[in-house]
């Protein structure tokens, strides 16, 4: 059984063009039940840029501060650029843009990955690019590489872009494997930046605004890295009690958005999360009013709509699948968690987080099923430390909500995907604390 599956090399190698792989590339000058033995600490840095007042701490060219804590463009004047959409027309649009750039961070240690992601709002028209670059030992700097391509409309014939990442952008010092940066060894960068530029059509008055700016970071994690389960930190149960949503139910619907069932784990998963936060954070009625979805629950497919990435050919972009609920008012960003005693900090919290993992039958036997690449919800733990996980993989709503095994789980979660989780949250409910002696990964 295949679902929601992430192809790491792209799912699609639809041709961008060459107009489009080369926008705006700047010049470079710029003791427990479950323990079996401890986690090794593993260096995951994940820098924030969040408000007005930290992004202000990088570069802003051709943008200036709203009264709400974000970038726009400046007024009419600024430079243009040339774009054509390779989902659209074939038309060449020219834009008037603004970047903002961040501070060089200095991570401390080699960097073989990257992941950048962002809260961004984009009227129709408008969209953002999210690049980043590294510095290698040797001081010299790699290339910008197309992280995104993002709006969060899908009026394409009032102009939205069709959101995308970038295939084909591999070269002596790395790749992009849809989401992720990927160093070549040899070519790990030991500081980084990320830009962000604004886009709206020549002419327009509207803009886009940039709330938020995340990039993580870390060495290789092979999965000799995993040596053991975490001690459960807890000492009780939690259980927050997140509504089911089953991915199952849409199967057929909508095939050009991957015809739902087995390839919607992650929008299920997302909506999940957003729809815990309550109705002030859920997607408008009038919003789904035209979406069929005969077995319920539309919001799913209104979620795997617009987190949808015409390159990879699929709703499992994690940055852009993380990007799509800030449209109605969360705060979000991707992480890697090292074990599961650090997402009981985020359950402490009442933050639900949405994880990626992979097993075979034998290493999850009570999930009673396979998967190439999944994405779940872990929504709280038993008073004996195994996670109570929301998993979409099922023909009910009723049924979503397991207990797993606390040792198989883990183990799935780092080695198949070094554990990657979305973290969605309001802004009022602060973020739990890093763990003292670890590098901060949240």
């Amino acid at each position: 059984m295949t679902l929601g599956i992430r192809l790491r090399t792209g799912a699609a190698t639809a041709a961008v063009g060459i107009a489009a792989g080369a926008l705006l590339v700047s010049p470079t000058t710029l003791p427990a039940a479950h323990a079996d033995t401890p986690t090794v600490g593993t260096d995951i840095t994940t820098k924030h840029w969040d408000g007005t007042a930290q992004l202000r701490r990088g570069t802003l060219d051709n943008l200036q501060p709203t009264a709400h804590a974000s970038l726009r463009i400046r007024g009419a004047g600024g430079d243009t650029v040339s774009y054509t959409d390779p989902f659209g027309d074939g038309t060449a649009k020219e834009y008037e843009y603004g970047t903002w750039t961040s501070p060089v961070v200095e991570t401390g240690y080699p960097v073989d990955e990257s992941i950048s992601s962002w809260n961004a709002e984009t009227p129709t028209g408008t969209w953002v690019q999210v690049q980043f670059r590294g510095r290698e030992a040797d001081g010299r700097w790699t290339k910008w590489y197309v992280m995104g391509r993002w709006a969060s409309g899908m009026d394409y014939d009032r102009g939205d872009i069709h959101r995308t990442s970038l295939d084909g952008q591999g070269d002596a010092d790395g790749t992009v494997y849809t989401d992720t940066f990927s160093a070549k060894t040899g070519h790990e960068p030991v500081a980084y930046q990320t830009k962000v530029t604004l886009l709206r059509p020549v002419g327009s008055t509207a803009t886009p605004t940039l709330q938020s700016v995340t990039t993580e970071t870390n060495q290789y994690l092979p999965d000799s890295a995993y040596t053991g389960t975490s001690a459960f930190t807890i000492g009780h149960q939690i259980d927050l009690g997140v509504p089911g949503f089953a991915q199952d139910i849409h199967t057929g619907e909508y095939e050009e958005f991957g015809g739902g069932g087995e390839v919607w784990c992650s929008p299920t998963s997302t909506s999940m999360v957003q729809y815990f936060w309550g109705p002030k954070y859920q997607v408008p009625a009038a919003d789904l009013a035209d979406i069929d979805a005969p077995n319920g629950d539309p919001q799913v497919d209104y979620a795997a709509m617009h987190a949808w990435d015409y390159t990879y050919e699929g709703s499992g972009n994690w940055p852009f699948s993380a990007a799509y609920p800030h449209e109605f008012g969360l705060d979000t960003f991707v992480t890697r968690l090292r074990s599961l005693a650090e997402a009981e900090k985020f359950i402490e919290a009442g933050i639900p987080l949405v994880v990626s993992a992979n097993w075979t039958l034998d290493e999850m036997p009570e999930a009673g099923y396979a998967t190439d690449g999944h994405l779940l919800v872990i929504g709280g733990f038993t008073a004996d430390g195994d996670p109570i996980i929301y998993d979409p993989a099922t023909h009910s709503d009723t049924t979503v909500r397991n207990v797993y095994t606390r040792k198989n789980f883990e183990k799935v979660w780092q080695n198949g995907s070094d554990g990657v989780a979305y973290v969605i949250h309001p802004h009022d409910v602060k973020l739990p604390a890093n763990l003292p002696g670890e590098t901060p990964n949240w």
